[in-house]
């Protein structure tokens, strides 16, 4: 038994395994944590003590997703603000930089603790959080004793999958970042860098472990199964340029395993407010519902985060509502007023339930015009992006509701709000934060406990992270890579006929921009785009291929020009075109914001190493050869301090 002067120095390296990656720069990470003091040969030496490790791996996937102490702002909206999707359109609070509109100036390494900030911070402490969890099992797993070898190959394949997760976020957010691979046993402080290429070769081989060993059913809902890890390592082929490989993978994910892509209409429907915005039942709308995320009649489902109104430990308000639709109720000088100059709208009145109908929205991701024009081909059928049906709203559906409109016998009460009065006027003086289109089957999600709350914004729902419609574009995408384009556009074509769009693409027409429009249209808060645009941009710069605007690009200079800035550079209009909020405020964002900024408490904390800033960011300069093979990066683990 350890003794407890070597606990105390457990606590000082960190209250999580991941010592200094979790702690501050202040000394209060020396405090004592009572979660702290346990016997990690004793904690996992039982098979009910690993299980209950891996479903702290399972639920922690949503805290990645959904999970934040405030409203405003769940952590997936920031892979959005980095894109070509979406700004934040919390236009009303111009002194506090963390509202993420003035990148250039908000993105600094320091402000990762601040809790108005973009979410990179929390992704950096909830990416390390996850691999302590894992390499806990990973560790402790072969000291089990009496354990079956097939529940033991099972268990650590799913701690693999749970490791190579979070590793695979974090290295296309943060590019090169400690690598840790077991327990960590003692205080260290001279953590260094490894390589990304380093890490993405390690969980490539991890996640084929897995898929040789995870059983393809999952004992319970919501646990990791075979498709899971497969899915995965899909991606990891393609980061590591093995493409045939990836291909394969697909293969056997589409056309082997028990999936196919949802077609016809299934499961339950659900038409929520049929008086005030009706729903024609179509297989997109059904597709997105989730009472039918994780019925057994979905067969696209490859794996879905449960989040549920049942009890304390599955229920999380994603908030989606709140997060994603336009501020319509907004009251005073900024609101939607009628052509005669009145308030338009009002979120308390029996006139409509726009409350349950849209949420109470705050526009923290506000759509560019590629996201809700461009990207769309103008295919009129595309149930992706229908107005008829239902799936897709448009201001211009929204009738003029307020109380007082009626009472006073006003000529506009009932009739469809306008942006533009009879003489050209703009009656909507915030049209960053109140009026823009979204896609009301992606959004829209029941909040019951908030019925009679005007802060109706989406209760709990269970989420897809990985779907058979992925596997299709990463599928496409590897044979793109390969230069076997009528292929590629057969796999953007299937997923393109089940939308029931008229435009279907030809191999001359394909490009990577086709399959990463497609990727946008149909993966929309489901993907972490910023990451998956990371991902092809690292890519791009492994092979050398040229883009679809004509560029090349390098490792060595990915910081500077990458595939990923092009597309935002060109397509997100607010940060390419000077716009600023009605406070001043100006939208920018720099080509170095491909990666994150590595927190400032965490390079301080390793005050006898170096781990690397991020070309952009200051301590850049100061940045030593990171590792660049695993068994050194492994090695180095081991070497405690005194």
């Amino acid at each position: 038994m350890k003794n407890k002067k070597y606990i105390k120095h457990i606590l000082i390296a960190a209250v999580s395994s991941t010592a200094l990656i979790m702690s501050g720069c202040s000394e209060d990470f020396l405090k004592p944590d009572p979660l702290s003091f346990y016997e990690p040969s004793k904690t996992f030496t039982t098979k009910e003590g690993l299980e209950s490790a891996l479903a702290t791996c399972d639920k922690h996937l949503r805290n990645m997703f959904f999970h934040w102490e405030n409203a405003d702002g769940a952590p997936f909206t920031s892979e959005y603000l980095f894109s070509e999707m979406a700004v934040n359109g919390t236009t009303d609070q111009p002194s506090i930089p963390g509202v993420g509109v003035d990148l250039i100036t908000l993105m600094q390494p320091s402000a990762a603790d601040n809790a108005s900030t973009i979410r990179y911070g929390y992704f950096w402490d909830q990416t390390f959080s996850g691999i302590k969890y894992a390499n806990s099992i990973i560790t402790n797993i072969d000291n089990v004793e009496g354990l079956d070898p097939q529940l033991h190959d099972e268990m650590l394949g799913r701690a693999y999958f749970h490791r190579a997760y979070r590793y695979f976020n974090v290295v296309f957010q943060f590019k090169d970042v400690p690598l840790f691979t077991r327990e960590v046993q003692g205080p260290k402080f001279d953590y260094k860098s490894t390589q990304r290429s380093v890490i993405l070769d390690m969980i490539t081989k991890d996640l084929e472990y897995a898929v040789q060993h995870v059983p393809e059913v999952a004992d319970l809902a919501g646990m990791v199964n075979k498709g899971t890890c497969r899915h995965l390592l899909i991606k990891c082929y393609l980061a590591t340029g093995q493409f045939d490989k990836a291909i394969a993978e697909a293969d056997l994910l589409i056309n082997g395993s028990g999936y196919s892509l949802m077609t016809d209409n299934f499961g339950t429907f659900i038409n929520p407010m049929p008086d005030v915005h009706p729903v024609t039942r179509n297989v997109i709308w059904d597709l997105h519902r989730p009472e039918n995320k994780m019925a057994a009649t979905n067969k696209e489902a490859i794996f879905c985060m449960i989040c549920r109104n049942e009890s304390s430990s599955t229920s999380i308000r994603i908030r989606t509502m709140r997060n994603t639709v336009p501020f319509w109720p907004a009251a005073g000088a900024i609101g939607i007023m009628t052509p005669d100059g009145k308030q338009g709208m009002d979120i308390t009145t029996t006139h409509f339930n726009y409350k349950k109908t849209y949420g109470r929205g705050v526009a923290r991701m506000r759509p560019t015009n590629y996201n809700q024009y461009g990207l769309w081909l103008d295919d009129q059928t595309d149930l992706r992006h229908n107005v008829e049906s239902g799936n897709w709203m448009v201001m211009e559906k929204f009738k003029y509701n307020h109380p007082k409109l009626f009472t006073d016998g006003n000529p506009y009460a009932g009739k469809n709000i306008r942006l533009y009065g009879d003489n050209g006027e703009l009656l909507c003086t915030d049209t960053i934060r109140n009026w823009f289109n979204w896609p009301h089957y992606k959004t829209w999600v029941e909040d019951p406990n908030y019925e009679n709350s005007n802060n109706y914004e989406g209760g709990e729902a269970d989420w897809y992270m990985f779907r058979l419609a992925e596997t299709y574009l990463l599928r496409a995408e590897a044979y793109m890579w390969k230069g076997d384009a009528a292929k590629a556009a057969e796999d953007v074509n299937t997923i393109r006929k089940r939308a029931h769009c008229s435009k279907l693409f030809t191999a001359g027409e394909m490009n990577m921009g086709v399959i990463m429009d497609e990727r946008a249209r149909e993966l929309y808060l489901e993907e972490w785009r910023h990451v998956e645009l990371s991902r092809v941009s690292y890519i791009f710069a492994l092979t050398g291929q040229t883009d679809e605007f004509g560029q090349t690009y390098t490792e060595e200079t990915i910081s500077d020009n990458s595939y990923w800035w092009q597309r935002v550079s060109k397509y997100n209009n607010f940060y390419n075109s000077g716009i600023k909020t009605r406070s001043g405020v100006e939208y920018t964002i720099a080509p170095y914001h491909i990666f994150y900024p590595i927190p400032q408490s965490t390079v301080d904390a390793n005050r006898e190493g170096r781990i690397n800033q991020n070309k952009g960011y200051a301590g850049y300069e100061y940045n030593v050869v990171p590792f660049d093979n695993l068994e050194e990066a492994m090695a180095a683990e081991t070497e405690y301090s005194n």
